[in-house]
């Protein structure tokens, strides 16, 4: 029997697993074709500081329909006079089994060359190269059974089961498990389960796949002493990774489970640690080895790979810290490291997000959840870049996606999570203060595109790098949410302070005085990228800066210092362009009702909170939404409805949650690209912008440094929302909304204060009350 640690696959409508069968058929002449399971979009896990997409096959590389690439949190390349780039690793989890004639990840693979008759989704979808989806040759790939791939949202674990036959017509049964130990940051574990209905020699095959690395050299590569490893630099960084296999199985200690006997005789793919001399003999310039093990029918046979991954930030020398992790995870045995890991992501899943009413909804906005918690750790001073630590989309850089979509659905539930993502921009202050002296300007500007260094990333051929300004004051409006999130006093002196106030300092210095002593903020691309010549007065830069000065002043007040009164008299005199005549605000000085791309003046009821009547909001948001480009990227819809319930339109708030994300979630793994027709995958900005929806928009819940502002309100065709474990200065609570009213339950900490459509009461500890929910109202 199968080791009993490892849990048979969950059923197809579990709340919390998503699955796949590859919609296996037929193809051609009877032959069993896996065509529409190759081109599926594949599963993805991490645990915050490394990850790896995971292919059909359950382990290993694939080149296609979506490259698999394998990230760990900070390996950028160096500069080399243009743009850092995320460098991708080998790929760790390959442990491929075979019979002699064939393996099984080579049934997976498309056939070389093509096929003329092969149907091509033409869909782009990695990091803007074009990825099109291809199905094999009729019967080109034969011999995959009882598919089933699943991923369990609540422990990150991804199981692959099949009946594969090989070339020789030898049946075996096969199941993977792999995943990132969230307990542990630097461990990774493959198994695979192999039931043989046949006599005759299997072989496991252990390899550090390099084909999955991108911009990297191998500068080590071995085996040895029942391991394997490479050492791989980034071109041009001097960052180095380490990558240290152990497989124990059959006969080895640590590890164990039924199954686990006989020998383990090896054939090492890799002699020496001198690079001429490790050429692989299954994959080309790869370490590698070979298990061989007698079967015998229906006995099964367990292999499990301990994988460590270790950097250069992390470790002086990171090749023995990888191997030292690696064989105290072997020690340790598959079990304790399971259960570790599942109860790392119990606490982090403490934090749910529950929709009553609409199990697919439920489904995705839990897989979002999930998706951005993959990129984020407590112990990873990296931010998130909008595909997290997926791919290398957008070259892995950090842009405004983190701060304004991503990091506020972090901060509701996870504020130590949230605060690693603001620890980068803390350790790149200094570059962008460099940034800004260099324009002649006092403060700090922080970049568009920020990779290893902090300074600015942006290819030279776009002009966003030198004029989206905007993104600082993004900056410090996540500064200053964290502030009120939490209360932190020594933080906001050591670190929000300096921060608020430098990037206060750039607008106050940035800004350009009329005649009347007004301020504009002339030469700037707004968040609309179709709008690419710079254009005075964006009304949202303006806005975002306003804000930003203002920002510094209340955090210098809270911590009882003198603030610069530049600050003030600047954010009072700065120019918030408004049309009278058609009652809404003009995008930017000259704008004439043209296309934009995504949601830019709407911005400014959420998440600004700029003072401005009901009725303006409602005009801003009539007159930008058809001017919005459909085909534009897809968190713009978010805005639009989280705007539209604080207006108090849930039902066409609860619209445009259906068309922020259906468009947009690929199947079968429920991942968000960044467009309709594909763009970067997986989409974290997606995920975090479509999350906010319901821990801002339903919920109304805004945050103030003395209280919480709750505004619920529930579309009609959904039962319920709860949103648990909010947190809020030391507090913890929830808020469970229900079309019969809303109840808001205090777990720990001091009476939580609540303001709801204008009244403040006191939550008592350990308590609970019930709010009204808001009635749906149209808002046209």
């Amino acid at each position: 029997m199968n080791d009993p640690t490892r849990g048979s696959l969950a059923p197809a409508d579990d709340a919390w697993t998503l699955t796949t069968d590859g919609s296996l058929g037929t193809s051609g002449d009877e032959s069993p074709g896996i065509g529409a399971l190759v081109a599926h979009h594949p599963a993805f896990t991490g645990n915050g500081c490394f990850a790896a997409r995971v292919p059909a096959a359950g382990n290993g590389f694939a080149e296609t329909p979506v490259r698999t690439q394998f990230h760990v949190a900070g390996l950028y390349t160096g500069r080399d006079g243009g743009w850092s780039r995320k460098a991708s690793l080998p790929a760790w989890s390959t442990l491929d089994v075979g019979d002699g004639s064939g393996t099984f990840n080579a049934a997976f693979t498309s056939p070389p060359g093509g096929d003329e008759n092969v149907p091509d989704g033409g869909e782009q979808l990695v990091g803007g190269d074009w990825a099109p989806l291809t199905s094999p040759r009729a019967g080109a790939a034969l011999g995959i059974e009882r598919y089933r791939q699943c991923l369990d949202l609540r422990t990150g674990v991804i199981t692959t089961e099949a009946r594969w036959t090989s070339p020789a017509g030898r049946v075996t049964d096969v199941r993977y498990e792999v995943f990132t130990d969230r307990s542990r940051p630097t461990v990774a574990v493959v198994s695979v389960t192999v039931t043989p209905h046949w006599t005759g020699e299997l072989l496991v095959t252990d390899a550090l796949d390099e084909r999955a690395a991108s911009h990297t050299r191998t500068v080590e590569r071995g085996a040895g002493d029942g391991r394997i490893w490479a050492v791989v630099e980034a071109e041009g960084s001097g960052v180095t990774a380490a990558l240290v296999s152990v497989v124990h199985g059959p006969g080895s200690r640590g590890g164990g489970g039924p199954g686990h006997d006989g020998p383990l005789p090896a054939r090492d793919g890799t002699a020496s640690r001198t690079i001429p001399a490790t050429a692989s003999q299954t994959i080309p310039a790869t370490a590698s080895r070979t298990i061989s093990v007698h079967t015998s029918p229906g006995r099964p046979l367990t292999f499990t790979k301990y994988v460590s991954v270790v950097t250069s930030h992390t470790a002086d020398r990171p090749l023995s810290t990888a191997r030292a992790h690696a064989d105290e995870a072997a020690r340790e045995g598959h079990a304790r490291l399971a259960e570790d890991n599942r109860r790392a992501w119990q606490r982090e899943w403490e934090g749910d997000i529950v929709v009553r009413g609409d199990a697919l909804l439920q489904r995705r906005v839990r897989a979002s959840k999930f998706y951005l918690l993959t990129s984020a750790h407590e112990d990873s001073p990296w931010s998130p870049s909008p595909c997290g630590l997926s791919s290398d989309g957008y070259n892995g850089h950090v842009f405004w996606d983190t701060e304004t979509w991503i990091w506020p659905s972090l901060l509701a539930q996870h504020p130590r999570l949230a605060r690693s993502a603001l620890d980068y921009r803390v350790a790149r202050l200094d570059a962008a203060r460099a940034a800004a002296a260099a324009e002649g300007h006092r403060g700090a500007r922080f970049p568009w595109e920020s990779g290893l260094t902090g300074d600015e990333d942006t290819p030279g051929w776009v002009p966003f790098g030198d004029l989206e300004l905007h993104v600082s004051a993004d900056v410090a409006l996540a500064f200053w949410q964290y502030w009120l999130a939490t209360g932190d006093h020594a933080w906001l002196r050591t670190a929000g302070l300096p921060v608020l106030s430098a990037v206060a300092d750039f607008w106050a210095d940035r800004v350009t005085a009329d005649a009347d002593g007004r301020c504009h903020i002339n030469g700037v691309i707004p968040p609309d990228e179709y709008a690419v010549e710079p254009k005075d007065d964006s009304v949202y830069t303006n806005v975002a800066a306003r804000d930003a000065l203002r920002f510094a002043a209340l955090a210098a007040e809270a911590l009882g210092v003198s603030a610069d009164p530049r600050w003030a008299e600047t954010a009072d005199r700065i120019v918030v362009p408004f049309d009278e005549a058609l009652g809404i605000h003009p995008e930017f000085t000259g704008y004439e009702g043209q296309t934009i791309k995504q949601a830019d003046v709407v911005m400014l009821a959420y998440p600004w909170e700029n003072p401005q009547p009901p009725e303006v909001t409602r005009a801003d948001l009539e007159y930008y939404a058809p001017r919005t480009d459909e085909d534009g990227p897809s968190m713009t819809d978010s805005v639009h409805s989280i705007v539209l319930a604080e207006l108090g339109d849930a039902e066409a708030a609860f619209e445009y949650t259906r068309r922020s994300v259906e468009p947009f979630v690929r199947p079968p793994f429920e991942q968000f690209a960044e467009d309709r027709a594909g763009g970067a995958f997986t989409f974290l900005t997606g995920h975090g912008g479509f999350l906010q929806e319901f821990l801002y928009g339903y919920s109304g819940l805004r945050r103030r440094t003395d209280r919480v502002v709750l505004a619920p309100i529930l579309p009609g065709s959904l039962d319920g929302i709860t949103l648990r474990r909010l947190r809020w200065q030391g507090r913890v609570f929830d808020v469970d909304i229900r079309h019969d009213g809303t109840t808001v339950r205090l777990h720990t900490g001091e009476p939580l204060p609540v303001e709801t459509a204008g009244t403040l009461r006191q939550v008592p500890a350990g308590g609970e009350v019930m709010v009204a929910t808001r009635t749906s109202t149209p808002y046209r």
